[in-house]
């Protein structure tokens, strides 16, 4: 999920890891690994994390939330992987990867104050969807995850509920109407990501929400369509 900031960090985390505080402690790191585990999602990078553990636990809470529509995100093999990435610039707050591993800024998640400030700057001048926060990051990239898994044609229940079947008219009620960046690639590859940000954030965003069930009813028929064979 990138914002429109294109300054780089500079020197990476890592790197001046006492500019941000001091890692966890080690039982720390054991506690939001056991909870991972516990909740079926693989974490990774998390050794050296400055920030609160009760964040990471929060961002674990809102996909497990969302894998209850869409339970193929917790599976072993191609389930979501949460990783710690320190060499992201402060351009992107998270990016997904390989389809399934999703990345989070670690300057950033070690600065949950900074990542809502941004967050939030952005979203009032309609780059994401209205009145999300910072939480909506991570169900920006389940958006992505799921879209991987289940293969939904994004564009065809864009334009259903769009009202519309011009691409044109399409991107502009989107600009409109869901977020700016829902409109950033041609493919639509946005749309479905925002729309999750919108629907599990709970804001009443009609296209966002209307999408969204659109695809759990479709998630619905797939099941349903693999029990009967």
């Amino acid at each position: 999920m990138a914002s429109d900031n294109k300054q780089a960090m500079g020197i990476g985390y890592k790197a001046q890891i006492e500019k941000y505080g001091t890692p966890i402690s080690r039982d720390l790191y054991l506690e939001l690994r056991k909870y991972a585990d516990e909740h079926r999602i693989r974490i990774t990078g998390f050794r050296n994390f400055v920030g609160d553990i009760e964040t990471i636990k929060t961002v674990i809470d809102d996909i497990c939330e969302i894998a209850v529509d869409f339970p193929k995100i917790l599976d072993k093999r191609m389930g979501i992987i949460l990783e710690l990435d320190y060499d992201m610039n402060d351009a992107d707050f998270s990016t997904t990867d390989s389809g399934h591993v999703i990345k989070i800024n670690a300057g950033y998640f070690s600065d949950i104050d900074k990542l809502e400030q941004d967050y939030i700057e952005q979203e009032k001048k309609g780059h994401f969807v209205s009145n999300t926060g910072w939480r909506s990051v991570v169900r920006h990239e389940v958006g992505h995850v799921v879209e991987n898994l289940y293969g939904f044609d994004i564009m065809e229940i864009a334009f259903i509920y769009a009202n519309t079947t011009n691409r044109i008219e399409l991107f502009d009620y989107l600009d409109e109407n869901l977020s700016v960046y829902s409109t950033a690639y041609e493919d639509g590859r946005e749309i479905i990501s925002e729309s999750f940000s919108g629907y599990y954030s709970k804001v009443g965003n009609i296209f966002a929400d209307s999408f969204v069930k659109k695809c759990i009813e479709l998630k619905d028929k797939m099941d349903l369509s693999m029990k009967g064979r």
